[in-house]
């Protein structure tokens, strides 16, 4: 089969699955009936024959006196067209649409951080790990692998917390900057920035780099709870498929041959050893994006994920639907994005 076939083919089923992921969605939150959806959009003031019109009119508006299929589509018709109704939180209200705008970059950066030190940090341990088997260092990093993989994300923020936070003293843990150091600014109101909605790369922006500094720093902390997190997963496949790899008589002939043992590990094995950790990768990505919820709320980060707990926490119907259908929205795009860069660089691979 070629390539392009191929892609095609993998865009072709991308349809029915996110579909499939946009009733989902919709029958988990109606599961509860009309009321709650209502609820989100009825006035609690008002009384009598007002609060009785304001319900019939919310009815007709959305359909609700129509049947529950009829109401999926009228629903997916909004949401194509970008209306994912209105969130009402304690840190926003409006059209869900404009919370997505802001919370976003936010949990997109922190994100990326994490990723890249894990791949700073992961890949180098997995292959000194089993450049070095069952030495003595590759002992402690199986034991740290596996403590990591063992504890639940919250409990690695609690002990970075008390650790760098508490004890050390040398990062903070809550929020995303100092509140001293933004009051009076113009670009900053009601806990975001602007243009961006990224403190660190707004204050850059602007030449505030006092302030971009202790945005960074406040990155830190979450950022490495959800690499260590993560990359537990990441340093034990590298592990087992480097040993694999350095078994494989291609390796043996290029110790034969005298090549430098640092080339051999490096440049071989490492390519040859990568494409387990590049198929897992979508697992690494499912991995963040549950733990950003998680490492958002515990260390008051303003994300999506400490957007989306804020919805779960006040049953804001248009925010649960909008985070869970983004969320899922981006680990299917990304489990195909990484099935096409899996068959370029393999093209003996097919599904």
């Amino acid at each position: 089969m070629k390539l392009w076939v191929y892609i095609v083919r993998r865009l072709a089923i991308l349809i029915p699955t996110l579909i499939g992921l946009t009733l989902l969605v919709f029958i988990l939150i109606h599961l509860q009936g009309n009321n709650l959806i209502l609820s989100e959009y009825l006035n609690p003031r008002l009384t009598g024959q007002a609060r009785e019109l304001e319900i019939q009119r919310l009815t007709q508006e959305f359909h609700l006196n129509q049947p529950v299929y009829i109401q999926y589509f009228y629903w997916l018709g909004q949401v194509l067209t970008g209306n994912f109704g209105y969130t009402n939180t304690p840190i926003f209200s409006g059209p869900v649409s404009t919370a997505i705008e802001l919370f976003l970059p936010n949990t997109v950066v922190l994100s990326l951080f994490a990723a890249l030190l894990i791949w700073l940090i992961g890949i180098p341990l997995g292959v000194f790990s089993a450049v070095n088997r069952d030495s003595p260092a590759d002992q402690g990093i199986r034991v740290f692998s596996f403590t990591l993989y063992s504890m639940p994300i919250y409990l690695i923020a609690i002990a970075l917390i008390l650790l760098l936070g508490v004890y050390a003293g040398v990062l903070p843990f809550s929020g995303e900057v100092n509140p001293q150091l933004v009051s009076g600014l113009s670009w900053y109101s009601n806990g975001i920035s602007y243009p961006t909605h990224v403190l660190l790369i707004d204050a850059i922006i602007h030449g505030d780099f006092q302030v971009a500094w202790n945005a960074f720093l406040h990155l830190i902390m979450p950022a490495f709870t959800l690499a260590l997190a993560v990359m537990a997963g990441i340093i034990r496949i590298l592990r087992a498929s480097m040993l694999e790899t350095l078994e494989q008589d291609y390796i043996k002939l290029a110790r034969a041959k005298g090549v430098p043992e640092r080339i051999v590990n490096n440049l071989h094995a490492r390519k040859s050893a990568m494409l387990p950790v590049v198929t897992s990768f979508g697992y690494t990505v499912a991995g963040l994006l549950g733990g950003v919820v998680v490492v958002e709320t515990v260390f008051d980060f303003p994300g999506i994920g400490y957007w989306t707990t804020q919805a779960l926490l006040n049953n804001d119907v248009g925010g649960v639907m909008a985070s869970t259908l983004i969320f899922g929205i981006i680990l299917v795009v990304t489990t195909l994005v990484l099935d096409i860069i899996y068959a370029l660089l393999d093209p003996r691979i097919r599904y």
